[in-house]
């Protein structure tokens, strides 16, 4: 089985020298707190760090200042381990020996790497040009994620920056099921092109049906009428067109040249700094013994001031790195893209070229040779040709909604059994206010009252993950994570079903990590779990100065594997 398991979240708060570490095992993690005085201690900021990591974007309570933190994730993908860092829009992934093989501050990017490395991703068209990308990584992890406050029935709602394609609910949802692959949308785009082929030779063929008329009646004799006008204008067009490509090679060779300056100077600023680091390590050693960095003289050993001062300059280099880092990453980027664009322009000069040197040696035939019959020759043999590609087009079209045909039967296949989960939900909590025919499509959209709303959420969420599984088995398993499923009050054996439901049927395999009130595994005797974490931390004050001092170090590996 293909599966991400998730083994430790550190958080680091470098300015204020304050961190928390937790880790996880493989099955099912309950983090939970006091029932009394166990909320707001950071059981909610644990869970939405997991994904935030992973390149999805969490809403956080503001409370918690997200920019201000790096997070990293301790993950390993079947027998693979890795490290994934965040900080801000900056994104670094390493192996287990950190030996960094990844960053970026571009999301699409990142979709691309997280493709390579999950083997799964999301395919939808673009809003605007309607061409097949990679949507952003938080797609991939809709089904695996419930935030506490976002517990509204059958609704991605989660994360933020959703919603940035048309359909996208169905059409995302048959992503996950393996249904809308790469494959299917081209299938579509291809029959659409067809179609639209075919509507264009259908004019056409309308087209020369008229010309060829036409000419009948002036084939009596006479010569074809040479437009020499129309010649000289057709060359002043191409003049036009070669003048406006030279100066675009000159524009974007100038920009390139700028553009490679700037990244020379970023990358020497950058080994400045380490050095600069390097330097104020070897300071505050010194201060450490009680030395003067500058005479190396003794000092008194309660010189704080000193020690402070220089122990905030090399805590300053962490976010002087982090800028110059996203800094350098957009400078590439740009760099990238105008070679690209610079490439392609003296490719289009070249072909440019060639076409009018084969226009040059072909005006004197064209001239000599044009007439009403050779005219109405060629037009008998376009004529054919077009109703040869008819042929062909419409063959087309039938083959590939023969393959479209697989494609429906599957979508079929993923709604019946939808409804059948669903309808089999509803009735073992007794969920009377759900409308049966609402749950007949994946798309469908229903709604419950009070404390029943958690518990449609959670089963329309496990629901979806089962017909994922059976349908796209291949696909793979990302942990489920449940902030407070129980975030409103609940009748008790309304809780305990609830509970029942979400520990036993997580997939064999997914890894389960739930935070809740006051949990009491001996309330689940027939449950195995394999980790629970009591968080006794004071209200806000997640983050500790212990944990940073027993983790800073990874910190210092990372930003020196650079």
């Amino acid at each position: 089985m293909n599966k991400l398991i998730v083994r430790t979240i550190y958080l680091f708060e470098p300015k204020n020298k304050m961190a928390k570490r937790i880790d996880f095992e493989e099955g099912i993690n309950v983090i939970t707190s006091d029932k009394r005085t166990g909320n707001d201690v950071g059981k909610s900021i644990l869970l939405k760090s997991i994904y935030h990591t992973l390149g999805a974007d969490s809403i956080f309570d503001h409370q918690w200042t997200a920019l201000s933190k790096i997070y990293i994730l301790h993950i390993s993908i079947n027998q693979a381990f890795y490290y994934i860092y965040r900080s801000e829009s900056l994104f670094k992934i390493f192996d287990d020996d950190f030996n960094k093989i990844f960053e970026t501050i571009n999301r699409s990017d990142l979709a691309v790497f997280f493709k390579d490395l999950f083997g799964f991703t999301i395919v939808l068209p673009n809003k605007n040009t309607e061409e097949i990308e990679i949507a952003s990584p938080v797609y991939s992890y809709l089904l695996n994620y419930v935030d506490q406050d976002k517990m509204d029935g059958p609704k991605f709602n989660s994360f933020s920056s959703l919603y940035q394609y048309k359909n996208d609910k169905k059409a995302i949802l048959y992503n996950h099921f393996g249904i809308f692959t790469e494959e299917y949308f081209e299938t579509v785009e291809k029959i659409e092109k067809l179609k639209r082929e075919e509507k264009n030779l259908n004019a056409e063929n309308t087209v020369f049906e008229n010309m060829l008329e036409r000419v009948k009646s002036y084939l009596q004799g006479l010569d074809a009428p040479t437009d020499m006008d129309a010649l000289r204008i057709e060359i002043e067009e191409s003049k036009k067109e070669y003048t406006a490509i030279f100066s675009d090679l000159k524009k974007y060779k100038n920009k390139l040249m700028i553009l490679r300056n700037e990244r020379i100077q970023l990358e020497i600023d950058i080994t400045e700094l380490k050095k600069w680091k390097k330097m104020k390590e070897k300071d505050v050693a010194l201060i450490n013994e009680h030395l003067c960095p500058t005479c190396s003289q003794e000092l008194e050993s309660e010189n704080t001031k000193l020690k402070i001062t220089q122990n905030s300059q090399l805590e300053d280099f962490y976010i002087m790195k982090n800028e110059l880092d996203s800094l350098l990453l957009d400078i590439k980027r740009q760099l990238e893209m105008n070679e690209n664009h610079y490439e392609q322009l003296l490719t289009k000069l070249s072909q440019f070229e060639a076409e009018m040197n084969t226009s040059n040696n072909q005006i004197s035939d064209t001239l000599k040779h044009r007439g009403y019959l050779e005219t109405r020759d060629n037009m008998l043999q376009e004529f054919g040709e077009i109703q040869e590609k008819l042929s062909v087009n419409k063959k087309q079209i039938t083959e590939n909604k023969k393959i479209l045909k697989r494609y429906d039967d599957l979508k079929k296949i993923a709604n019946e059994r939808y409804e059948q989960l669903m309808n089999e939900s509803v009735d073992l909590f007794g969920l009377e206010e759900i409308q049966r025919d609402k749950l007949k499509g994946i798309d469908g959209s229903f709604n419950a009252r009070g404390s029943n709303i958690s518990i449609t959420t959670i089963i329309w969420f496990y629901n979806l993950l089962k017909v994922k599984y059976e349908l796209n088995p291949d696909a793979i398993h990302f942990p489920v994570v449940l902030d407070s499923p129980n975030n409103v009050e609940l009748e008790d054996d309304k809780l305990q079903a609830l509970f029942d439901f979400i520990f036993n049927n997580v997939n064999t395999g997914t890894q389960l990590i739930v935070s809740t009130l006051g949990f009491d595994p001996k309330t689940h005797p027939d449950v195995e779990f394999d980790n629970i974490i009591n968080l006794e931390t004071r209200k806000y004050h997640l983050l500790n100065e212990k944990d940073f001092e027993e983790n800073k170090e990874i910190l210092n590996v990372i930003f020196n594997k650079n």
